[in-house]
C-alpha cells in the first residue's frame, strides 16, 4: 500500500515538470514603469524531503507625516498682553469695532488651540496687529482728548475774564497747561495724566473762587440797589438826602472799580455803599416816625396847654379855677434828638413786638388807677404822659411815644369833661324868679329855656331835684357843644 502511494506522488511530480518546459513563454509588452517580478518557486521533485520554506521580504517602510505642535501658553500671553496695552490707551472707547474683532478672534483661537493648532495661531497673529492698530488709535483719540479738554478749560476762564481778574494765578493755570501739552505729545502716558490731573484742579480752582468773588460783588451791588429803591419808594429825598446821594456816589464808584477788574477796590466800596444804603433807608423811616411823632407831641401840648386854662367843677361839685400851664419848660430841659446814623446797627434790633406788649399791660393799668382819680388829677396825669413820650421819642422808641401820647390824650378829654363854660349865682325875685328853666332862656347863657336839662345834668350833686334850687347857689353852666 504504501509503494502505491509512494509512486502516485512520483508520477505526478514528473507530470508537473514536463508541463512547465512545454508551455510557450508569454511575449513581453511595454510597460511605463519597472515592476518588480514575482519570484515563483519552482516545485521541487520529491526527493522524500520536506520543501525548505523561503521568507517573505519586509515591507518598505511608508513616509512619516510632520507633526504639529499645540498652541503655547505664552502664545496666548502675548496675543492677551496686545490687547491690555491698547486698553491702557482706552482703544475699546476711541476703535470699539477693532476691539471687538480681537477679542472674537482671541476667543476662536483659544477654541481651536488643540483641535487646529495652525488656524489658531493665525487668529493669535490677526488679535496682535488689531490691537496694535487699536493701540495707535486710542492713543491718538487720548491727546486729541486731553487737547480738547485744556482747551475747554481755558475757554471756561476767559468766559469770566480770568486772565483780567485774576493775571497771576492764570498765568500760572496756563504755565501748567503747557507743561501739560508736552507731556501729551511726548507720549509719556503716565506722567501726561499727572499733569492733566494737576491741570484740572488748578484751573477748576481758578474758576471757583473767581466765580464766588464776582458772585459776591453782585450781591452787594444788588443789595446795595434794593435799599436804594426802597429809600427812594418813601421819599428819600425828603428824609435823608444827604445820606441817599453819599451811598449812591460809593455804589457807582465801586461799579466802576468792578469794570477795570479791581475786585478788591470794588468790594471796599460796596460794602461801604451797602451800609450807607441800608441807613438811608433806615433813616428815612425813622425821620418819617419822627415827624409824625413830633407832631403828636405838639397836638398833646397844646390839647394840655389850652386844658389847663380851663375852669373845672371836681367831682365834690367845687369850681377849680384854671392855672395855665406851658410845655416849654420841659423841652428846654429835655429837647427833641434828631435821630443819627451811627446808631443805625444798634436801633435796628430792637424787639418792637415786646415793646407793643408790654404797653397793652400798661394801658390797662392806667385804666384802672384813671377810674378812680381825682380831676385834677386828670390833667397831672396827662403832663406825666406828655413828658414819658418826649423820653421814648428821644431813645428812638416812636411806636411806644404814640402810645403814651394816646394815653395823655384820654386823660385830656376826662379832664375837659368837667370843664366849666362859666357859672350863675341863682338870684331870688319877687316876680320870675330864678329856675333853670328861666335861667336857660337867657340870652348869655342859652337863649333856648328847652337846654335846662345840661344845667342840671351838670349840676346834680348841687341839685338833687330840678324844681328846687336856692339863692346863692353857684350853678356850672357848661358849654354848647
Amino acid at each position: 500500500m504504501n509503494k502505491k502511494i509512494l509512486f502516485t506522488l512520483l508520477f505526478l511530480s514528473l507530470f508537473i515538470v514536463i508541463s512547465c518546459k512545454s508551455a510557450p513563454e508569454p511575449e513581453e509588452e511595454p510597460v511605463e514603469e519597472a515592476v518588480p517580478e514575482e519570484i515563483v518557486e519552482e516545485p521541487v521533485a520529491d526527493s522524500g524531503q520536506a520543501p525548505v520554506e523561503q521568507p517573505e521580504p519586509e515591507p518598505e517602510p511608508e513616509p512619516e507625516e510632520p507633526v504639529v505642535e499645540p498652541v503655547s501658553p505664552e502664545e496666548m500671553a502675548l496675543a492677551r498682553q496686545a490687547l491690555e496695552r491698547a486698553e491702557m490707551v482706552e482703544a475699546s472707547r476711541f476703535a470699539p469695532e477693532l476691539m471687538k474683532e480681537a477679542y472674537g478672534d482671541l476667543k476662536k483661537a483659544q477654541d481651536l488651540s488643540e483641535s487646529d493648532p495652525e488656524q489658531s495661531r493665525a487668529l493669535l497673529a490677526s488679535v496682535i496687529e488689531k490691537s496694535n492698530m487699536a493701540f495707535e488709535k486710542g492713543k491718538q483719540g487720548l491727546k486729541d482728548e486731553a487737547h480738547a479738554a485744556l482747551d475747554a478749560w481755558e475757554a471756561k476762564l476767559l468766559s469770566i475774564e480770568a486772565d483780567k481778574f485774576s493775571p497771576g494765578p492764570y498765568s500760572e493755570v496756563m504755565k501748567q497747561f503747557a507743561v501739560t501739552r508736552e507731556s501729551i505729545e511726548a507720549e509719556q502716558l503716565n506722567q501726561a495724566r499727572k499733569d492733566m490731573d494737576l491741570s484740572r484742579i488748578k484751573s477748576a480752582n481758578l474758576y471757583r473762587i473767581l466765580d464766588e468773588n464776582i458772585r459776591w460783588i453782585k450781591i452787594l451791588e444788588r443789595d446795595t440797589k434794593t435799599y436804594l429803591d426802597d429809600a427812594e419808594k418813601e421819599e428819600a429825598y425828603l428824609w435823608a438826602d444827604a445820606e441817599f446821594n453819599k451811598a449812591s456816589y460809593l455804589l457807582n464808584d465801586g461799579m466802576i472799580q468792578y469794570r477795570t477788574y479791581n475786585l478788591e477796590s470794588s468790594e471796599a466800596m460796596l460794602k461801604e455803599a451797602k451800609f450807607r444804603a441800608k441807613e438811608t433807608l433806615y433813616l428815612t423811616r425813622v425821620r418819617k416816625k419822627q415827624a409824625e411823632t413830633d407832631a403828636r407831641l405838639m397836638q398833646i401840648q397844646m390839647e394840655l396847654e389850652d386844658a389847663s386854662t380851663l375852669t373845672v367843677q371836681d367831682e365834690e361839685g367845687d369850681i377849680l379855677e384854671a392855672s395855665p400851664w406851658s410845655g416849654a419848660d420841659y423841652l428846654n430841659a429835655n429837647p427833641l434828638l434828631d435821630v443819627r446814623g451811627e446808631e443805625y446797627e444798634s436801633e435796628d434790633s430792637e424787639l418792637v413786638e415786646y415793646d407793643l406788649t408790654r404797653t397793652v399791660e400798661e394801658e390797662e393799668e392806667e385804666e384802672e388807677v384813671s377810674a378812680g382819680m381825682s380831676v385834677s388829677g386828670l390833667l397831672e396825669k396827662a403832663k406825666t404822659l406828655w413828658q414819658m413820650a418826649i423820653d421814648e421819642r428821644n431813645a428812638g422808641n416812636y411806636d411806644k411815644s404814640k402810645e403814651l401820647l394816646t394815653q395823655a390824650e384820654a386823660y385830656i378829654r376826662a379832664y375837659k369833661a368837667n370843664a366849666v363854660g362859666r357859672t350863675y349865682i341863682v338870684t331870688y325875685r319877687e316876680v320870675n324868679t330864678d329856675c333853670l328853666w328861666r335861667i336857660a332862656e337867657f340870652e348869655e347863657i342859652y337863649n333856648d329855656p328847652f337846654l335846662w336839662p345840661k344845667i342840671w345834668q351838670r349840676n346834680q350833686k348841687a341839685i338833687p331835684n330840678p324844681d328846687l334850687i336856692y339863692p346863692g347857689q353857684v350853678l356850672v353852666i357848661p358849654p354848647v357843644e
